[in-house]
């Protein structure tokens, strides 16, 4: 535009402000410049950065440079997944698959199952049973590396097992957890109370005598010895819970609490015999009063 002053036509223009488009652009060439002169520090900061939109824009703009980060596309892959963009999760994946010669299969393969699940778990639980993504998320969960899986990952194959209601590989899970753990006692808890909740009380007994024994504290072990005997009873065991108590009584023949546990236990499963042999331990025991 132009107008009119001291005689002399002086042509004025409006600035224009930066579009979106151009904005975006901008900042994938800011990206761009910061990765050929401090290539590392970016790769480093797209690899510990929240994926959004500009952070997806700057990792292609890093691939299309340096298209044989395979680490970094695996993470995409990754938050891809979480997103629920399967398609452009795949899309990396076969790129690595394609050109790292095997070195990423392992982490290839978890990718591969924790899609499947993901996809699974979305569907209705009434509506997933039996289908082929169920067989397939199974397959892919039974092939799974164990040993090259982190601790992190080796609980998140346990709850993944879990929810698709496969008892086994997760009691195995937790049982291999408890093999590496510095508190095993947890993980066979853990595998007790499944074990239990899906009526296999020999087991979980069996589970319950694990945590015990891999704990030092009178108090903790009493516990578990006791949650054993309450899960053969829970089965009708009785036969089996008498040889526990048999086994174990040693340990707690200072607790009148565990005595008289032992005594009903007997009487319930018609040992009388084994029934006084726990009375005479009880009245062997000094009475409150006479341990004031």
């Amino acid at each position: 535009m132009s107008s009119m002053s001291y005689g002399y036509n002086v042509r004025t223009e409006r600035l224009r402000v930066l579009g979106l488009p151009e904005l975006f652009a901008f900042l994938i060439l800011i990206g761009v410049v910061c990765w050929m002169v401090f290539p590392r520090d970016l790769s480093s900061s797209l690899r510990s950065a929240r994926l959004d939109a500009v952070t997806f824009s700057y990792m292609q703009a890093w691939l299309k440079a340096k298209p044989d980060d395979h680490e970094l596309r695996l993470l995409m892959a990754r938050e891809l997944i979480l997103q629920g963009d399967f398609v452009a999760a795949d899309e990396q994946l076969q790129v690595v698959t394609a050109d790292s010669n095997g070195r990423y299969d392992t982490q290839i393969a978890w990718l591969e199952l924790r899609r499947d699940f993901t996809r699974l778990m979305a569907i209705d639980a009434d509506n997933r049973r039996g289908t082929m993504l169920e067989h397939e998320t199974l397959t892919r969960l039974r092939a799974i590396d164990w040993a090259a899986l982190n601790s992190e990952k080796r609980i998140r194959f346990a709850e993944m097992a879990l929810a698709m209601g496969s008892v086994d590989l997760a009691v195995q899970a937790y049982r291999r957890l408890a093999d590496s753990a510095a508190n095993p006692s947890q993980w066979h808890v853990k595998a007790a109370k499944v074990l239990l909740a899906h009526g296999r009380y020999s087991e979980s007994a069996d589970a319950y005598i694990a945590a015990m024994d891999a704990r030092g504290n009178y108090t903790v072990r009493k516990r578990y010895f006791l949650a054993a005997l309450s899960a053969l009873q829970s089965g009708s065991l009785h036969d089996k819970a008498l040889r526990l108590a048999q086994a174990r009584e040693r340990a707690f023949y200072n607790d009148k609490a565990v005595l008289y546990r032992l005594m009903t236990l007997a009487q319930a499963g018609g040992n009388m015999p084994l029934a006084e042999h726990y009375a005479v331990l009880l009245l062997g025991l000094p009475s409150e009063e006479g341990s004031r």
